[in-house]
């Protein structure tokens, strides 16, 4: 069996990007017909392009609880998802760079959840 030539970086994604990935290179093999390996590096590198922290191996989470916002860094989203889904479900995921840029100035300091 012969391995995708970027199945690692693949295999980073999280459920929310693996999806996008998913679609957009079916989207380009069927509607556009192009082989499935073309495909692929196409869809790749749109993801990079519009979440260029996608395959750094974390996410960061919009998370409303009681009312207030909190951001989350995982390294496990889908793991996490169930314990952070409050009430109403309000939980997203957030580009990780515009989230420190536009919400934090450029800079975070994180702490440990305990």
């Amino acid at each position: 069996m012969q391995t995708h030539p970027f199945q690692d970086l693949i295999d980073r994604l999280d459920g929310d990007a693996r999806e996008m990935f998913e679609e957009r290179a079916a989207i380009r093999e069927f509607d556009a017909l192009l082989p499935r390996e073309h495909a692929e590096a196409l869809a790749l590198l749109d993801l990079l392009r519009m979440h260029p922290s996608a395959l750094a191996g974390v996410t960061a989470l919009r998370v409303e609880l009681g009312g207030a916002v909190h951001f989350v860094l995982t390294t496990d989203a889908d793991g996490l998802r169930p314990f952070l889904i409050s009430e109403d479900g309000t939980i997203e995921t957030v580009d990780l760079a515009r989230l420190v840029r536009e919400r934090f100035g450029g800079a975070a300091r994180l702490t440990a959840i305990a």
